[in-house]
């Protein structure tokens, strides 16, 4: 009887999450949100539908995302539907749910799972990003998600293989294998045999004997055959794509050689596209430069500021902030190759979405959302912890919320033309700029500027909390229930 209560409570928190974003999406403001993003979904999406993925990167000048998330822009073309293009980032965020439900019950108890999943519906950060702004952070989020869950589970190759699926929907998302690769290389290498065992099922023993044991062999083998299937996933993924057409020509024609090559140009291409402090993040960055993003949407005028500008004698910023993200992302994986555990592992990926957002430059305002999946799981065995995660996502929405509801425009100052705040200009047939209230107030100055401090203080928090956890894990602060081999 517990167990079909639990079930219920579930479903019911699952629908009522459901129904809040299809009202939002398709009730409240149908054909509005960020007409932009939303124009240049359907504009790949229809091209998908007339040059199949063997033409798409040749036919579509505007193409920035790898091929990931083409496979779902790909049958909403074929339908003709552009009224779907918000659907995929409502369904996964609901998955998201019911994986972080799965995750808090095994970990933690069916109450703590219930919170988590009902913390990430419902803080308003997810819900913005989804059914709001039409956006598609929560498919990547997913995909993350599931990677972590298998990797604490001992899943290893499907650990790794999710990771790397991830990042061919979103290149933001390598931010995961600072987690998995270091936690891979401390169980299968360092100290074989210190992870968890995986639950093998009779048709799994069957695959395991068939390849000689090596579903239960905790050796370096395991990293080989982990590298191999994420590899295979990858090459899967590429081949339908003309991905070729970013390679160097000498490499362009060459099979597989040439895609991976691709990929390696558009990811390329994607990191010089917006050379900027801050692209409308209201990270520490916003407070820096003459004048800053802070001081430009606060009513001010003036452009986006190259990241080339010295901030360290005649270091320019964004050296600075590879530097700092790589210094944290150290600090992570050298924390995962010493404390390996449920906690660890989803610490350190909140720790290293948090940073990923704060420090370095060219970050936009929606790369925080990976932050609030990991961190709701974290937050959910207590109020205190709630509370502040309601607090980072009250931050995160105020981000949001200010690039969303206005129509203020703020030049690049890279001669790369416009960017900026709202939806208005861009958009594809039968989108519009989304019209919400207290767009000026969520850009006041004094507000942008205690969201970066805030975000700050949250990175340093965040830091020490790691640290504690590395170098006390039975720190009563960071006790949880959690399996028996993580203990």
């Amino acid at each position: 009887m517990a167990s079909l209560a639990r079930h219920r409570a579930l479903l019911l928190l699952l629908g009522a999450g459901l129904a809040l974003r299809l009202v939002l999406a398709f009730v409240l403001f149908p054909g509005q949100g960020y007409a932009g993003d939303l124009g240049l979904f359907w504009q790949w999406a229809t091209a998908l539908a007339a040059n199949g993925p063997g033409g798409f990167y040749a036919s579509v000048s505007s193409a920035n995302y790898p091929p990931g998330y083409l496979f779902v822009l790909w049958p909403i073309g074929l339908l003709g539907q552009p009224a779907l293009l918000k659907l995929p980032a409502i369904l996964a965020d609901v998955a998201i749910a019911t994986l972080l439900y799965a995750g808090g019950t095994r970990w933690h108890g069916p109450r703590v799972g219930l919170v988590a999943a009902g913390l990430f519906l419902f803080l308003p950060v997810s819900w913005y990003d989804s059914a709001l702004w039409g956006q598609v952070d929560a498919v990547g989020t997913m995909v993350v998600l599931a990677a972590l869950l298998l990797l604490v589970e001992g899943w290893s190759e499907a650990a790794l293989a999710t990771a790397v699926l991830a990042i061919l929907v979103k290149p933001q998302y390598a931010i995961a294998l600072g987690v998995v690769v270091p936690v891979l290389v401390r169980r299968h290498l360092l100290r074989p045999g210190s992870g968890p065992m995986p639950v093998i099922g009779p048709r799994l023993s069957r695959l395991d004997a068939a390849l000689g044991g090596l579903l239960r062999d905790q050796g370096p083998r395991r990293l080989a055959s982990s590298a191999v299937l994420a590899g295979l996933v990858a090459i899967l993924v590429l081949l339908p794509f003309d991905i070729a057409t970013y390679a160097p020509a000498s490499l362009a024609d060459v099979p597989v050689i040439g895609n991976v090559a691709g990929l390696l140009g558009l990811f390329g291409r994607l990191g010089s596209e917006f050379s900027v402090l801050t692209a409308n993040a209201y990270n520490p960055w916003a407070l820096v430069g003459s004048p800053s993003l802070a001081a430009v949407v606060g009513g001010g005028s003036g452009s986006w500021l190259p990241d080339s500008l010295p901030v360290l004698g005649s270091i320019p910023a964004v050296t600075v902030g590879a530097v700092l993200l790589v210094l944290v992302g150290a600090v992570v994986a050298g924390g995962l190759l010493v404390r390996d555990g449920t906690a660890p592992i989803l610490l350190g990926f909140t720790v290293l979405a948090l940073a990923f957002f704060v420090l370095p430059t060219r970050v936009h305002e929606r790369y925080l959302f990976p932050f609030f999946a990991t961190g709701a799981l974290l937050a959910a065995p207590g109020i205190g912890r709630a509370a502040a995660l309601a607090v980072v996502a009250l931050m995160g929405t105020i981000n949001l919320h200010a690039v969303l509801a206005g129509n203020l425009f703020i030049g690049t100052g890279t001669g790369g033309g416009r960017g900026g705040f709202g939806g208005a200009g861009g958009g594809g047939p039968g989108f519009g700029a989304i019209n919400l209230p207290f767009g000026d107030l969520a850009r006041d100055q004094v507000v942008v500027t205690a969201v970066a401090i805030g975000l700050g203080a949250a990175m340093i928090i965040l830091l020490a909390t790691w640290a504690v956890l590395v170098l006390r894990p039975s720190s009563a602060r960071l006790r949880v229930r959690r399996p028996a081999w993580s203990r």
